[in-house]
């Protein structure tokens, strides 16, 4: 009786640590191999899956897949425009890559929300049947690092226009990755002043980093009363020699501005200004006004009225 026990507790142990060897080397496997599939084996599933989708009669199916600069899938927002004949198109039904859409079989347009928008044409959906319409990267992706006087990320922000030209793309803000479509682009930066970026060419799948660094100084209209208190006034901000206006803006603050002699005019009463005031990239400048207060003029007495006698 004894040795039957042993002998089913052996059993047990075994069992045990068969699951644990399993759990342990073989199911990790398993899983690798799950998501490791080749993009082959993905489309060859995808067709398996399609063919069990079950289709309203009378329609068929479009699933339209994309993926961003870094191959990851995303819900770019589509329209779907039915073709009329060669030279025109009537508008569909609209949805997210990825998610199936029902239509009526015939010839469609594909309008992707990219920026800017881009459009596939002559996409065949049939009765019955789901058409997967895998575009893969329909876009690069562009960003503008910068920093500020004190070394921090700065967001400026930042227009991309059609090369050679002042026509906008879009608008966007530095230090943040935008996916655009592939081409050649004009960038500005909202500095002061701005700094332009040309001719900046995107690829498909890649991504374009600009590092401008430190592009800016910092500047601190300081305003205060004749006993030492803070006094918020209006400053304008122009360029020596040019006399061009940099910025408008409130004393007692830093202001980021680019490399370069600036004059300085505090709007109090009466007015006051320094010129050829330096900023350099990277360093704080301190331009510092004594705000009097305003003279009120006295009104002249009144003559005493006469008394009569």
């Amino acid at each position: 009786m004894g040795n039957k026990k042993l002998t089913i507790g052996v059993i047990v142990l075994i069992v045990f640590v068969g699951l644990i060897l399993f759990v342990k080397v073989i199911a990790p496997k398993a899983r690798a191999n799950k998501t490791a599939l080749p993009a082959a084996q993905v489309k060859k599933d995808l067709k398996k899956a399609a063919a069990q989708k079950v289709i309203s009669k009378g329609k068929g199916a479009l699933t339209v897949r994309i993926v961003n600069s870094k191959n990851m899938e995303i819900p770019m927002r589509i329209k779907a425009f039915r073709a009329i004949d060669a030279r025109s198109s009537v508008y569909a039904a609209s949805s997210v890559g990825g998610r199936t859409l029902e239509v009526v079989p015939g010839i469609y347009d594909i309008e992707v929300d990219s920026v800017p928008q881009k459009i596939f044409k002559n996409i065949k959906v049939v009765d019955g049947k789901e058409t997967i319409e895998d575009l893969g990267c329909v876009t690069g992706s562009i960003i503008v690092k910068a920093v500020n006087a004190k070394k921090t990320a700065a967001y400026y922000p930042m227009r991309v226009l059609y090369s050679k030209t002042n026509d906008m793309v879009t608008a966007y803000m530095t230090n943040k990755t935008m996916e655009i479509v592939p081409g050649v682009y004009d960038i500005e930066i909202g500095t002061s002043p701005r700094l332009y970026k040309k001719d900046v060419k995107v690829e498909t799948g890649k991504e374009v980093i600009i590092d401008l660094g430190c592009v800016v100084g910092s500047l601190m209209v300081k305003t205060t009363d004749e006993g030492g208190k803070n006094i918020r006034s209006i400053v304008k901000i122009t360029k020596a020699g040019t006399n061009e206006i940099v910025s408008s803006t409130t004393s007692n603050k830093p202001i980021d501005l680019g490399k370069g002699t600036y004059n300085i005019e505090v709007l109090s009463n009466p007015k006051q200004s320094k010129k050829d005031v330096n900023v350099n990239l990277g360093e704080e400048s301190v331009a510092e006004f004594v705000i009097s207060a305003p003279v009120v003029p006295q009104k002249p007495a009144k003559p005493a009225a006469k008394v009569r006698q």
